[in-house]
């Protein structure tokens, strides 16, 4: 979902193998149900509009540890407090 719509009233529709978002009835966001118990899955590519403008804030984010831990490296990485450069 953009970073635009922060703060703005959306209405998610939980159907039986996705959420859908929808902001002033257009859809804006659609996602694979989760199925574990309380689980959760951040994906970097819901943060990049937020580097814009501010890039030095998620040198620790779960999103970008979690797509680390995938292999994935994205340019520009804040490489967090401790962590050795590969």
């Amino acid at each position: 979902m953009s970073i635009s719509l922060a703060c703005h009233q959306v209405r998610v529709m939980p159907f039986a193998s996705h959420p859908v978002a929808y902001h002033k009835g257009t859809e804006v966001a659609r996602h694979e149900r989760l199925i574990a118990k309380r689980g959760s899955r951040l994906e970097l590519d819901h943060y990049l509009e937020a580097l814009v403008h501010k890039p030095g804030a998620p040198a620790g984010a779960t999103a970008l540890e979690q797509a680390r831990q995938a292999g994935m490296r994205p340019l520009r990485d804040p490489v967090a407090p401790g962590r050795d450069e590969d």
